[in-house]
């Protein structure tokens, strides 16, 4: 039995007295298992760049571990509205986490081939697209909208941390106790969000929709509003085909670190945690400024930014990983600014 308190959701409805509680309970599950998920991610690309030396390998596994995503997010949203949350985010979780023990498993066994690794990543790809949206949904069913931003602020400050110390985490463990240990601890850290999701008192997880239209019709008035208009078509598809060049540099900079400057997996690290810096930066200097009123020219200038970045990260001598890592690190604090003009 639920105890109800005076205050109302950002949706309109009246809140449980513990409602604080619960996301508390939420958020410490999604803490542990959004570590554990950069930390095993980390993991197998470094796994990968050390057994095959190729950056044809590392492109498969870059497509592997965000086609899936950006192909399956329209339904993910689609589904985050006409299903229970709480228990789609449980299924996905627990999903991924499961595949993650299996590969383990495989691991111990000596039958893990890059195949397997790929459908790891598609599988946990494939549930991101899934979980994001229905997390992100039910947390305006859970505070009042005076705290929407510092939920979403707390979203995005967790995702830049778990950037910055997941790969140390999981280099950490694959040097002492092996890839197995990474992807054991993956999956724990997955059953223990899909623990604190079971237990938490959520009252509004089931969707509240009434009519149920076919998902076609769903996207298709979707795409009927970005078409009609030429300025947010144009400024989607330089956004889409920006990230496009921009996301392989996550999976083909373990490579060049390795095979160009000669660094091993702490090094790796390093250049990773140096990216998740830059993304807090760019993310806390675009939450307190804004980006003013011409946001369009911040988008441009802060590509301008990144591409200098990359083409120096990429001309740079054998001898000169510490300038490497800060021109990562600048790139990575310059995709915030390129992204968030065009967010809503």
């Amino acid at each position: 039995m639920l105890n109800w308190s005076e205050e109302k959701n950002a949706n309109g409805r009246p809140l449980p007295l513990h409602w604080k509680r619960a996301i508390a309970v939420i958020w410490t599950g999604q803490a542990f298992s959004v570590l554990a998920t950069c930390a095993a991610t980390f993991a197998v690309i470094w796994h990968v760049t050390t057994a095959e030396e190729s950056a044809l390998a590392l492109s498969v596994v870059g497509i592997a571990a965000l086609l899936p995503t950006a192909l399956l997010s329209p339904f993910g949203g689609v589904a985050a509205d006409r299903f229970n949350k709480r228990w789609l985010i449980i299924a996905v979780d627990g999903m991924a986490g499961a595949f993650s023990l299996v590969m383990a498993l495989l691991s111990v066994a000596g039958t893990l081939s890059l195949e397997l690794l790929l459908g790891l990543l598609v599988v946990r790809s494939a549930a991101q697209a899934f979980h994001g949206p229905a997390l992100m949904a039910l947390m305006p069913e859970l505070a009042p909208e005076r705290d929407m931003v510092r939920i979403n602020t707390l979203d995005q400050t967790l995702s830049s941390l778990s950037a910055i110390g997941g790969p140390a985490l999981g280099m950490l463990l694959y040097t002492l106790w092996g890839f197995a240990a990474v992807l054991v601890m993956d999956a724990a850290c997955a059953a223990l969000a899909c623990l604190c999701l079971a237990v938490a008192r959520l009252p509004y997880a089931r969707s509240g929709e009434k009519e149920k239209r076919g998902l076609a019709v769903d996207l298709r008035e979707g795409l009927g509003a970005i078409a009609g208009d030429s300025g947010i078509s144009a400024l989607l598809l330089m956004t889409m085909a920006a990230m496009l060049l921009f996301m392989p540099l996550g999976t083909l900079s373990p490579l060049l670190t390795y095979d160009w400057f000669g660094g091993d997996g702490f090094a790796a690290s390093v250049v990773e945690a140096a990216n998740g810096i830059g993304l807090l930066v760019g993310s806390v200097l675009m939450m307190a400024w804004g980006g003013g009123k011409r946001l369009v020219p911040v988008l441009g200038v802060a590509g301008v930014v990144i591409g200098i970045c990359c083409i120096v990260g990429g001309l740079l001598p054998r001898g000169a990983f510490p300038a490497f890592v800060i021109a990562m690190g600048l790139a990575f604090a310059g995709q915030p600014c390129s992204t968030r003009p065009s967010s809503p």
